[in-house]
């Protein structure tokens, strides 16, 4: 179960809550209203809808809830009959996803039919706030009563966020995600636990929360100053300018629900339909982050992304690691300068935070300017350091770069061996204890 706020006042001043659901302006409710009515009166075939939600006297949010939840549920991907796999099975991009012109969507028509009756259903009658929470919790997969409080603006949040087929995949397609790729088995009761807590901390919109402080994440982060904590888990962002227009690198939003759809951006990779068992230490460790490229030339949503962690070196030192830039397979966008914008949103966050920052080798050159760019007197090392990764709280782990495994189960505490890293060490942090090989 989510840890209740009001039962902890001492973590209220940690972390900020989820953003609530962006509610209309006074001066523009009523058309706000009136578009999200007109569109779901059309989407259902409902020409008494309109009239009809006008004289209950429908709130905003119900309105659109019902029409999100519309849209969502009648573009669908039935992961019950059709399971994981990887592509060609599913999509490799989120705005495939939107679209719904896959042949998942074309394989999964029948139950898209059945979802659009159930919402057109649920409008006719003067639903509540609990039948349209109720709906939502069945169409990703789960069973009312075996869910805890739903909250409508959770609901609101996950259906903005487009989280319908993520959270349905995770419900459903479990069974897929109870061995690793190498087909060694999985513990399914936890498994079934992390899908579970996930779920229900994006229902109570207290997902954030959740992430940062259920016991294993706090172990995760054990060791770090209030501070350090804070600047960590806050979602930090920044713009570059080019002459295209201005980019933002950003790590995700404040609910972080964006880390869902994350490992579409790219790769090719798991996602929440595709090797889903690595897809959940992202979503469920407090050490795992993301830092997105957001590009005006494609406005669909975020274009770029990197994995970013908070772990430790054998020798109990703090380090922010990061790895490759990944790009939509879908976008032509110009690329030329990510590398170096994200390098330089992780070394600032490396420096705000007192701790060294670890890179692929490969990005030395780059490195070392960004850090020249921060500091008087920049240190860039090269170093081989073993990595201590706690207990990740998403069951497995997966890195092509802090092991040759991709994916393993990681329940108990292990220290990886020697990896080879580029580390920017800005003013305060600690130097890694290994010797480095070289210094730029």
């Amino acid at each position: 179960m989510v840890p209740d706020l009001a039962a902890n006042p001492s973590l209220l001043g940690r972390l900020r809550l989820e953003k609530s659901v962006h509610e209309p302006r006074a001066d523009t409710a009523d058309a706000f209203v009136d578009t999200d009515m007109e569109t779901l009166a059309d989407m259902l075939g409902d020409s008494e809808l309109v009239d009809r939600f006008r004289s209950w006297s429908m709130s905003w949010k119900m309105v659109r809830t019902l029409r999100l939840l519309a849209e969502q549920a009648g573009r669908c991907i039935d992961y019950a009959a059709l399971g994981h796999g990887f592509p060609p099975q599913h999509p490799v991009d989120r705005l495939t996803y939107r679209e719904g012109k896959h042949s998942s969507f074309e394989k999964s028509q029948q139950r898209s039919n059945d979802s659009a009756e159930a919402v057109r259903e649920l409008c006719k009658t003067r639903p509540s706030e609990d039948a349209i929470c109720s709906q939502f919790v069945r169409e990703i997969g789960c069973r009312t009563e075996s869910v805890g409080h739903v909250s409508m603006d959770g609901v609101l949040l996950a259906l903005e966020n487009e989280l319908l087929l993520p959270l349905r995949s995770l419900n459903e397609g479990r069974q897929w995600m109870y061995q690793t790729l190498s087909k060694a088995p999985l513990p399914t009761a936890e498994i079934d636990r992390v899908v579970q807590e996930i779920t229900q901390s994006v229902l109570e919109n207290k997902y954030k929360f959740w992430r940062y402080n259920n016991p294993v994440g706090r172990r995760q982060l054990e060791g770090l100053s209030q501070n350090q904590l804070d600047i960590w888990q806050e979602a930090s962002c920044g713009w570059v300018k080019l002459e295209s227009g201005t980019i933002k690198i950003h790590e995700d939003e404040d609910n972080e629900l964006g880390l869902f759809w994350a490992t579409k951006i790219g790769g090719p990779s798991h996602g929440f339909d595709v090797e889903a068992q690595c897809h959940l230490p992202l979503l469920a460790n407090a050490r795992s982050k993301v830092i997105l490229v957001s590009d005006p030339s494609y406005p669909h949503h975020p274009v770029g992304r990197a994995h970013f962690k908070m772990l430790w070196t054998a020798k109990n030192q703090p380090l922010l690691w990061l790895e490759k830039v990944n790009k939509d397979f879908r976008a032509d966008v110009d690329t030329g300068l990510w590398s170096a914008a994200v390098l330089m949103h992780a070394a600032k966050k490396a420096k705000a935070m007192g701790v060294a920052l670890f890179c692929d080798p490969s990005v030395s050159t780059a490195l070392a300017s960004v850090a020249a760019s921060l500091d008087q007197s920049p240190v860039v090392v090269q170093v081989q350091e073993r990595i201590v990764l706690r207990p990740s709280n998403g069951v497995t782990e997966a890195s092509d770069y802090l092991t040759n495994k991709h994916d393993w189960l990681q329940c108990e505490e292990e220290v990886t061996g020697a990896v080879l890293r580029m580390v920017y060490v800005p003013p305060g942090a600690e130097m890694p204890d290994a010797e480095p090989e070289a210094r730029l």
